[in-house]
């Protein structure tokens, strides 16, 4: 049996199952907030409430109600699992693999064409633990979600600031809701990539990759360890 090298700590694939959770119920619940077009949802959270309460109030109104405590109720559990995880990693920060392995704009452009060859020819590139693309999509992760929760702070207590602020914490929050929600289906998309299935079965499962498979998928981060 080939030697396992970890990819993802317990604490992570802990962290990232639950993540997907949480997300899933802030886009069911923040949709019908975002827009009209989405009331539809509303009626998911509005017809079971009225029929618990024996209320006869709107439905709509009941369920949009509804959604935006569901909404804030996530925030708060985002929080309390996301803070503890945030300070567990940033003790390791320098050691973080979506830093660039080399800064510049020769050495980006030849990481989206290593990016190329792996997506559409099935070519093992030579990457670290994550290729540009990865990289690049979790710094657009982890900015939209940092100016969502602090865009969310201000709405959900947004007595206690200015309209002017309030105003554009609503538009902050939804272009971020926006690119994260866009990122999130890119995510998914090549994370369920053939080339990517190692890693997929290491986020959900062991969180290890066999020793071969790093030297073959991802030589830089081999040659990294090796050092």
């Amino acid at each position: 049996m080939d030697k396992q090298i970890e990819a993802f700590s317990q604490m992570q694939i802990w962290y990232h199952k639950h993540i997907i959770h949480i997300m899933i119920f802030f886009v069911l619940t923040g949709l019908p907030i975002f827009s009209e077009q989405f009331h539809f949802l509303a009626y998911i959270f509005g017809v079971p409430a009225n029929w618990l309460t024996g209320g006869t109030s709107d439905i709509l109104a009941t369920g949009i109600q509804v959604a935006r405590t569901l909404h804030r109720v996530m925030a708060l559990l985002f929080a309390l699992i996301t803070i503890p995880f945030l300070l567990a990693m940033l003790k390791n920060v320098g050691q973080w693999q979506i830093w660039p392995e080399c800064w510049g704009v020769g050495p980006f452009f030849s990481g989206m064409k290593e990016v190329g060859k792996i997506y559409l020819s099935f070519k093992h590139g030579r990457i670290g633990k994550y290729n540009t693309g990865q990289k690049l999509g979790a710094w657009v992760i982890i900015c939209t979600m940092t100016l969502l929760a602090v865009s969310g702070f201000v709405l959900m207590f947004r007595d206690m600031y200015g309209g002017d602020l309030v105003a554009t914490m609503r538009a902050v929050h939804a272009v971020s809701f926006v690119i994260l929600g866009a990122m999130l289906i890119v995510h998914i998309y090549f994370g369920m990539h053939p080339i990517n299935r190692h890693g997929l079965k290491a986020i959900f499962r062991t969180g290890e990759v066999d020793e071969k498979t790093v030297k073959e998928h991802h030589p830089l981060w081999y040659q990294q360890m090796r050092e």
